[in-house]
């Protein structure tokens, strides 16, 4: 009897010791699963976190040279000074060599065209341009009532990504096209200049976002 009890202890012991064993090798391997599982990076996700922090860092760049603000004011009254295919009169961005977007009906910038006339034109060309990609850069403003494409290279694909950057401009500012150095709300009550006043009274004439997309 008193072997029987010893016997039914021990065994009790000892399942009680491969129960924990088991939920010991467990955990280890849950914890280690944990451990390894960060580690492993989708290279299609690092891909686009790269071209997006260099989509804003030439955003950055371009702001701090004042030439964003230059090129969204870079409006002149006929292109027909420099564009064969543009009716006499027809206003626009200076040096936009290309039929509008669609939707839109301002003329738009080639990818040349845009690096000849501003420093963000000529960054992106030479960073994404050089490696076969496609940007389309556009302005908004007014939360996205007023605004223009500015180049135009088509449909952005799935893995596109966007980067932006808001631009101020002054009451006082002043249009930055050759020979069309007139007011901003001047050029657009008259000229069509495509982004609107704001309507609040203030010395703000209207706070435009930069939109560049890169794909």
């Amino acid at each position: 009897m008193i072997g029987s009890d010893s016997s039914r202890g021990q065994a009790y012991a000892l399942e009680g010791t491969i129960a924990a064993t088991i939920l010991l090798v467990a955990f280890l391997v849950a914890a280690q699963s944990a451990v390894v599982a960060p580690v492993t990076e989708d290279p299609d996700r690092a891909t686009q976190s790269q071209l997006q922090q260099e989509t804003r860092d030439a955003l950055v760049v371009a702001a701090g040279e004042g030439d964003l603000s230059a090129t969204v004011r870079s409006w002149h009254d006929d292109a027909s000074t420099w564009a064969d295919d543009a009716e006499p009169g027809e206003s626009a961005f200076y040096g936009a060599d290309r039929p509008p977007a669609d939707g839109d009906s301002e003329r738009t910038y080639s990818p040349d065209a845009f690096a000849e006339r501003s420093t963000l034109g000529a960054i992106l060309e030479a960073r994404f341009g050089a490696e076969d990609r496609r940007y389309n850069v556009e302005i908004v403003a007014d939360e996205g009532n007023d605004g223009a494409t500015l180049v135009d290279q088509g449909t952005p694909s799935a893995e596109a990504v966007t980067a932006t950057y808001v631009v101020t401009l002054h009451d006082d500012d002043r249009l930055t096209a050759e020979g069309n150095r007139i007011g901003l709300e001047r050029a657009y009550e008259d000229q069509g200049y495509p982004i609107a006043p704001a309507d609040d009274a203030r010395s703000v004439y209207a706070l435009v976002e930069v939109r560049v997309t890169v794909w």
